[in-house]
C-alpha cells in the first residue's frame, strides 16, 4: 500500500504545479498590461518593473493554489478512471477511501503552509509593492492620471479629467481644486488641456476656463476669473527613491497584528461610550465607523484561513469530477476548476460584504462556502466512487457472461 500511496501523490505532482503556472498566468495577465501601460517607458529600470511584478504574484498565488489542488485531484482521478486503474483497485479489494487518505494528508500540510503565506509571505509583498508604487507614482505623477476619477498627482491639488485622449494627450473637462492645510482655495474648470515636461518642471496648459479664489482668512472675499490659457507648473521628482512606510492597512498585516488592531479599537469603542457629549449623534457615528474598521479587520483574518483550506475542500470536489469527466484531461480539468472557483469566489465575496456591513459574524461569511461545497464534495465522492464501481463491476461481468455462452 505504501508504494500505491506514494505513486498517486507523485500523480498529483506535475499537473497541480502545470495548473498553478497556466491559473497563475491567467489572472497575472491584466497586472501584466497595466504594468506595460503605466511602467514600461516612463523611465524605470528593469529591475524595477520586475520586482514589481514577482511582488504582486504571491496575491495571485495565495488564489490559485486551492484552484491547481482541484485540477490537479481530477486529472488524476480522471486518468486512473479513463485506464481503469480504480475499477482494478475497487476488484483487488482496495478501499478507495484508503487511496484519498494521502492525498488529504498532503493537502492538509499544503494548506497549513499556505496559510503561514497568507500570515507571512503576503503581507510583506503587499507592504513592499505599495510602497514601491506610491514611490513610482511620486516619480512620475502623471501616470496617477485617471479618467472620471479625482486623482491627487501633486501635493496641495486634486484633479478630475472627464476623458484623456490617449493618441494626442489632450485632456478634456478638466475640475482642479487647490488647497492648503487642508482647505481649498482655488478652483479651477477648464475645457482642455495638455500636461508636459519641461526643463525639472511639469507645465499643465489649460484652455478656456474659469478660476474661483477663495481667501482661507476671509471665506467671504471671493473672485471668479475667465482664461483663454492659464498655466500651472509643478517640480518634476524624476528620481526613483525607494521609501518604506510604517502604516499597514488590513491586507498587508497578519492575523496576529490584525488581532491586536481589533483589541486597540475595543478599546477606544469603549472610551467613546463613556464620553459625555450633547452630540451623541457624533459619537454613535464614530462608534459605527470603528465598527466598521473591526468588521474588515476580522473578514480578513477568516480569510487567511478559509482560502487556503479551501484546498482540502476541492479535493472531494474533484474526485467526482475527475471520474465523470474522465476523457477531458487537463485542459476540461483546468476549465471547470476556474467554472468551480468563479462560484466558490461569487460565495465568498458575498459573504465578505455582508460581514463587513455587519450583516453576520466574520467567520459564517468566509466558511460557509467552505462547509457548503464540503457536503456538496463528500456526497458526490461518496455516490460517484460506489455507483461508479458498482455499474463497471456489473459491465464487465455481463462481458464475461457472454464470452462463456460464446
Amino acid at each position: 500500500m505504501a508504494i500505491l500511496y506514494r505513486y498517486f501523490i507523485r500523480e498529483h505532482i506535475l499537473p497541480f504545479f502545470l495548473a498553478l503556472i497556466v491559473l497563475t498566468f491567467i489572472l497575472i495577465m491584466n497586472r501584466i498590461f497595466e504594468l506595460v501601460y503605466n511602467i514600461i517607458g516612463k523611465g524605470l529600470s528593469v529591475y524595477i518593473v520586475l520586482k514589481v511584478f514577482l511582488l504582486s504574484l504571491p496575491f495571485i498565488i495565495a488564489l490559485t493554489v486551492p484552484m491547481a489542488v482541484l485540477v490537479a485531484v481530477m486529472t488524476v482521478f480522471g486518468k486512473s478512471s479513463q485506464d481503469f486503474e480504480i475499477i482494478a483497485l475497487k476488484s483487488g479489494g482496495v478501499n478507495l477511501y484508503k487511496l484519498i487518505i494521502p492525498v488529504l494528508i498532503a493537502i492538509i500540510f499544503l494548506s497549513l503552509g499556505m496559510v503561514y503565506f497568507n500570515n507571512h509571505i503576503l503581507p510583506e509583498s503587499n507592504h513592499t509593492v505599495k510602497n514601491l508604487l506610491i514611490d513610482i507614482n511620486e516619480k512620475k505623477p502623471t501616470l496617477r492620471l485617471k479618467e472620471g476619477i479625482f486623482t491627487s498627482p501633486f501635493r496641495g491639488y486634486d484633479i478630475y479629467i472627464r476623458k484623456i485622449d490617449q493618441r494626442t494627450s489632450i485632456l478634456y473637462d478638466m475640475l482642479i481644486y487647490e488647497s492648503k492645510k487642508g482647505k481649498i482655495t482655488k478652483i479651477v474648470i477648464s475645457d482642455s488641456g495638455r500636461m508636459v515636461t519641461n526643463q525639472g518642471m511639469i507645465v499643465l496648459t489649460l484652455l478656456d476656463g474659469e478660476m474661483h479664489e477663495i481667501d482661507p482668512k476671509d471665506p467671504l472675499h471671493y473672485r471668479k476669473l475667465s482664461f483663454q490659457k492659464h498655466i500651472i507648473t509643478f517640480p518634476l521628482n524624476d528620481k526613483f527613491v525607494e521609501r518604506e512606510r510604517s502604516y499597514r492597512s488590513d491586507r498587508e498585516l497578519s492575523a496576529k497584528a490584525m488581532k491586536q488592531r481589533i483589541i486597540a479599537i475595543k478599546k477606544e469603542i469603549e472610551k467613546l461610550k463613556k464620553e459625555d457629549s450633547v452630540v451623541k449623534k457624533d459619537i454613535e457615528r464614530r462608534i459605527k465607523i470603528k465598527q466598521k474598521e473591526i468588521n474588515r479587520y476580522a473578514v480578513e483574518i477568516q480569510k487567511k484561513y478559509s482560502i487556503p483550506f479551501a484546498s482540502v475542500v476541492f479535493l472531494f470536489l474533484g474526485i467526482p469530477l475527475g471520474i465523470r469527466t474522465r476523457k477531458g484531461g487537463v485542459a476540461v480539468a483546468t476549465a471547470v476548476s476556474i467554472l468551480f472557483f468563479v462560484l466558490y469566489y461569487i460565495f465568498l465575496v458575498g459573504g465578505e460584504e455582508l460581514a463587513d456591513r455587519g450583516y453576520i459574524s466574520s467567520f459564517w461569511a468566509l466558511w460557509l462556502p467552505n462547509i457548503l461545497f464540503f457536503i456538496v464534495g463528500i456526497f458526490l465522492t461518496q455516490r460517484t466512487i460506489y455507483e461508479n464501481s458498482f455499474h463497471r463491476m456489473t459491465k464487465l461481468f455481463r462481458r464475461t457472461a457472454s464470452k462463456d455462452k460464446g
